[in-house]
């Protein structure tokens, strides 16, 4: 059947309507901070990163005091070496009062940088690790990853530019002579270390996030 000339007019402008609201709904921030929206988008994809970093958080410990023991008269060479760690060039806020004030855009991309940066040093753990260490460091390995990929995710929903590429390069394990020789060991403390001290921040930072981002800091 042909359509008469008022209901050509009327369909040209629904279809006019339709364009308008779509370029309107493209244009839209996709996630304010607080909104209902954004609490919808967010909340869940949060919920895993969080315990995704809590869990990596907790294997590092673990796989540090498994060590710790061994190593706690040598606690003194420890201090000289902390700042050796390869991510120590990362400009991080020092404590939670300044990555409270940190804005959400630079939290979302130290969280990337920092777990990008491990992950070339987590591939020589997960091959140089003792036994009863390797399966956490394989596990810890792949978490990462995974995290990574929620991480690309969640700012892409907050639509915050991770950045450039640049992250911390690792260019392999603390060279260190041990009075007893126990160098690698020492050097595997060190790095398990290092990792524990990241992971306690990319924790943190998503916490602060998740808090900001889908609570309106009210929590």
């Amino acid at each position: 059947s042909v359509i008469s000339s008022p209901g050509i007019v009327l369909l040209a402008l629904l279809m006019s309507d339709v364009f308008v609201m779509r370029k309107m709904v493209s244009s839209m921030p996709i996630c304010t901070p607080g909104s209902f929206q954004c609490q919808v988008l967010l909340s869940d994809l949060f919920d895993r990163a969080v315990k995704l970093s809590h869990y990596i958080h907790s294997l590092s410990t673990e796989m540090y005091e498994d060590l710790d023991q061994q190593f706690s008269q040598g606690r003194q060479i420890l201090g000289k070496a902390i700042n050796s760690c390869h991510t120590s060039s990362l400009s991080t806020p020092e404590d939670k009062d300044q990555a409270l004030q940190t804005h959400h855009d630079d939290l979302i991309n130290l969280v990337q940088k920092l777990l990008r940066s491990w992950n070339q040093p987590l591939q020589h753990l997960a091959l140089e690790a003792p036994d009863n260490m390797a399966s956490k460091v394989k596990e810890v390995e792949e978490h990462a990853k995974i995290l990574q990929g929620g991480i690309d995710r969640i700012a892409g929903r907050m639509q915050s530019n991770l950045g450039d590429d640049f992250y911390p390069q690792w260019f392999g394990p603390m060279d260190s002579r041990m009075p007893n020789g126990d160098s690698e060991s020492y050097a595997l403390y060190h790095m398990l270390h290092c990792f524990r001290r990241d992971a306690n921040k990319i924790d943190n930072y998503l916490k602060i996030l998740r808090c900001r981002m889908v609570h309106a800091s009210n929590c």
